[in-house]
């Protein structure tokens, strides 16, 4: 599934008492073979600079998508992922996926979180059911 096709639903919330922003890949909601699927993986990224609500400034969040953007067209391509979307959150930035092939996903983002050239991380969890993102699936 390209993501670049994909319809994705805003949402806003507060968490930890601070605004956040949930973009989310909406036709996700009802794809059949989601439990192929069946690891989450949340890349955390702490921006540079950021505004009083701890969301990235704008030429910080420009460079944030771009991030964003390389990091999907490779899993996209090159593994058997999908992009689930992002959140904004108090000095973090969280970009969602789940995918079929955990091993090479960490291979990739072991080789490439160095050149963000931010504080960064991944992790990687057995999530069959997409518990991880089942509120905003639940809104939609």
């Amino acid at each position: 599934m390209n993501s670049d096709k994909a319809v994705y639903t805003g949402f806003e919330f507060e968490a930890e008492g601070y605004p956040a922003i949930a973009i989310i890949n909406r036709d996700l909601k009802d794809l059949g073979n989601r439990s192929q699927y069946d690891h989450s993986v949340f890349v955390s990224i702490v921006p540079d600079t950021y505004n009083e609500f701890g969301h990235p400034e704008e030429a910080e969040y420009e460079y944030l998508n771009t991030v964003e953007k390389a990091i999907i067209e490779y899993l996209e391509s090159q593994t058997k992922t999908v992009h689930v979307g992002h959140i904004t959150l108090y000095r973090k930035r969280e970009i969602i996926f789940y995918t079929a092939a955990p091993e090479s996903v960490e291979n990739y983002l072991n080789g490439y979180m160095p050149s963000i050239e931010r504080e960064c991380y991944a992790d990687i969890e057995e999530d069959p059911d997409w518990e991880d993102v089942s509120a905003f699936y639940e809104q939609l």
